[in-house]
């Protein structure tokens, strides 16, 4: 009776899978895997940017356009919201505020070392950011339905100071602790907002976005003192920055299982 028992069970199992199989090439048509190409998919995406930065209000007194290089992670989910979280790192070599260094100038506007040769000094501008961004893709243009017009808002925090760099390394006054009397440092709470185009390839294989971006930071300065003016900054600052930013994005698909409709 057992072994009858078993014999038909196996029976039973043998034309299951037989139907299951029939079902699976008669519905073959009606297979569908979810793809960035037709379907609106949540995943996490890295990034990395590279941009083009000037500034204005108050940031435009002391320096002028430059560079902004920096990573991103962002999280868009199957509603193309997303959230990001961004680090720049931003610089150039066109300091505005070129007179800070002139109390230790000679006569002849010669900086000297201790050595009594005249001391080469270069200013850059030096700074970062971090940023907390939500926003949206709307697909009205693009290839598929993550892609499109992607509008964000955010905030975070802005940091940024004059670069001295004497190369000599003999100058007493531009040494150690006494450089922090002239570089200005200055940071302070941001907000931001961007505009632009978020590109996810059907193929995966093209993943960009470009866009213009502007980031308007609410700062002081946080030394004690400046030693060329002899008195401590403590006004209130605005300095804005807009940028012109190109990220290529580097998303992480979550495998799609494959659905099955039987008609």
């Amino acid at each position: 009776m057992r072994i009858c028992v078993v014999h038909s069970y196996f029976r039973a199992m043998k034309k299951l899978f037989g139907l299951l199989v029939f079902l699976f090439f008669l519905s073959n048509n009606g297979i569908c895997q979810r793809s960035v190409k037709d379907s609106t998919l949540a995943f996490v995406s890295l990034g990395a940017n590279l941009g083009l930065q000037t500034p204005f209000a108050d940031l435009s007194d002391r320096f002028g356009y430059g560079g902004l290089v920096g990573g991103e992670l962002m999280l868009k989910t199957k509603s193309n919201l997303t959230f990001e979280g961004q680090y720049g790192f931003f610089f150039g070599n066109k300091v505005k505020e070129d007179t800070i260094l002139k109390p230790l100038l000679t006569s002849q506007n010669f900086l000297i070392n201790r050595e009594g040769e005249p001391a080469d000094v270069f200013l850059n501008e030096r700074g970062f950011l971090i940023n907390g961004k939500v926003g949206k893709i709307f697909p009205v243009i693009g290839p598929n339905p993550n892609s499109g017009l992607h509008l964000a808002v955010g905030a975070g925090f802005m940091q940024h100071k004059i670069r001295i760099l004497e190369q000599s390394q003999k100058v007493p006054q531009l040494l150690g602790e006494y450089i922090k009397g002239y570089d200005r440092l200055t940071n302070g709470f941001m907000l931001s907002q961007s505009v632009g185009y978020s590109h996810f390839s059907n193929y995966k294989l093209v993943n960009y976005y470009i866009g213009f971006e502007i980031h308007e930071a609410f700062t002081q300065n946080r030394r004690s003192l400046n030693y060329d003016t002899g008195i401590k900054d403590d006004h209130n600052r605005l300095d804005i920055m807009g940028s012109i930013i190109l990220r290529w994005y580097f998303p992480m698909y979550k495998r799609q299982p494959q659905e099955f409709y039987f008609y």
